[in-house]
Formats: structure tokens, sequence, C-alpha cells
């Protein structure tokens, strides 16, 4: 009998499709993961994989090698990007060679994640189970409805002794700061791995601070893999929150910044915070 809520599933249907073209490898990234209770399938390049998902395999998500010869990892990527949401796998890349272009060129391409190798295979069965999730909670959520409320800013009492905003600020940073410290110590942490909101919260720290804060230091103190927090740079900047600037000192760094939107959506949040709280 199978457990509620869980169907059975065809032979068609795997949880993982693994595409590598050197066999030792493809033979040893299987293994961790049906060591882990994944049903794999291996293909010996990105046409085997296509011609497995035209044939019916249906896999929630892909790991594929990004250097493979006729039909490299990012062709194989793009390819994948043609088919509809629904059938769409999550990918995750492993390379041997992979660089910060070739990082920045996967989240472009969708992927959840950028290993390297030597794979670590507790790492690498993280990364899928996690994309896996992912891939489950998107089918499963349905549209929400209605938008929220706008907060009301409470008015400050005519008697009341004049506070720097920017003091006042500070000091709610601090607090969400110290909310998200103690979070961690009872929590376990890959339930809040979404970085967003702790890159504008370090990136308004800096601001106001008036301090630089970099790619590389951004995406580290952002507690999750480099090509996640890259991949919500990137989405923080679609959406005009943050921008990138060109260290004019050193060219080989890149500064990130809270645009003119981004600072004033965060200061707006910090004035509705502030005003809920003294009600």
């Amino acid at each position: 009998m199978n457990p509620p809520g869980n169907s059975i599933r065809d032979e068609a249907s795997i949880d993982v499709l693994v595409v590598d073209d050197d066999a030792a490898t493809l033979e040893e990234l299987i293994e961790y993961l049906s060591k882990a209770g994944l049903r794999c399938q291996g293909a010996a390049d990105g046409w085997a994989a296509l011609e497995k998902m035209a044939a019916g395999v249906r896999a929630d998500v892909v790991v594929s090698d990004l250097r493979m010869p006729e039909l490299s990892g990012m062709q194989f990527a793009e390819r994948l990007r043609l088919l509809k949401d629904g059938k769409r796998p999550e990918i995750i890349f492993v390379s041997g060679h992979a660089g910060f272009d070739d990082a920045v060129e996967a989240i472009r391409m969708g992927a959840r994640d950028m290993l390297t190798k030597p794979v670590d295979g507790a790492r690498l069965v993280r990364a899928v189970k996690s994309a896996k999730l992912i891939r489950q909670m998107q089918h499963a959520q349905s549209p929400a409805s209605g938008e929220a409320a706008p907060a009301t800013v409470r008015a400050p009492r005519a008697d009341a002794t004049p506070v720097d905003p920017v003091l006042r600020r500070r000091e709610a940073l601090k607090e969400l700061k110290a909310i998200r410290r103690d979070r961690s110590a009872h929590f376990p942490a890959d339930l809040f791995s979404d970085p967003c909101w702790e890159m504008l919260l370090d990136l308004y720290d800096a601001r106001l601070a008036a301090e630089e804060v970099t790619v590389t230091s951004l995406g580290a103190a952002s507690g999750v893999p480099l090509t996640t927090a890259l991949r919500r740079m990137e989405a923080l900047q679609a959406h005009g929150l943050i921008d990138r600037v060109e260290d004019r000192g050193d060219k080989r760094r890149t500064i990130m910044r809270l645009t003119e939107q981004g600072l004033r959506a965060v200061e707006n949040f910090f004035e509705a915070y502030l005003g809920r709280r003294n009600r």
C-alpha cells in the first residue's frame, strides 16, 4: 500500500536524470543518489538525455555535466527551457572547471545549483532533494489572490521629542538582525534559505555606514551556495532594487548597492515596521 498522499509512479517517471560523458563519473553520481533512495537514470551526453526524454522519460531533476562534447551542458539546458513549465525539470550543473561567468550563465539558464568536481556526495543529495522539493511545491501552489492592504504609519505625537530617523532605522535593523540570530539558533537554517531579504538588509546596513559591499562578500554573507546567491541577486536586479557598480579603484571587484527605488522600499518598510511597533 502507498503512503497517504503518494501516487504510484510509472516506470518512465524518475527523480533524477544524470548526464555526464565520463562513464566513471556518471556511475559515481548515480550511486550517490541511488543510495539516498532516489530513482535515477543515466545518459552519456546531452543528446542521449534528450532522446530519453523524447521517449517519455520524465525527471524531476536533471544533474548535468557542464563540459560535454557536441552538446554542452548550457546548450542542453537551453533545449530544456523549450519545455512547458509543468514538464521542465529542475537542473543542477556539475563541473571541474566552472568560473564566475559560468555560474552567472547557469543562473540565466535557470539552474538551481552548480557543484564542483570531485562532487561531494552528501552535498549532491542535498541539492537534488532541495530542487525536487521546490518543484513539488511549485506544482502544489495555487495562485494567490488579492493584495495586502498598505500598512498605516502612526503619526508622531505633537509633544514627542524628535528622533533622528536614521538612528531609529539603525535600531530597527539591529532588532531584525537579532531576530535572525535567534531564529537560526532555534530552527534549521535551510527552512529560511532564500537570502533576498538578508541581502537587502545587509546592503541597507552598508548604506547607513557608508561602506561598500562586493558581489563576493554579499554572496558569502548570504549563507547559501554562490550560484543561489547570484541567482537571487539577479532577481533583485530585475526588480530594480539593487545594482552592480564597477569598482574604479580595483577593476577586479564589482560593488553591489541599493538603487534609489530599493532604498525607498527598505526605508518605507522600516517606517511601517516602526510605526506598527510603536502603536
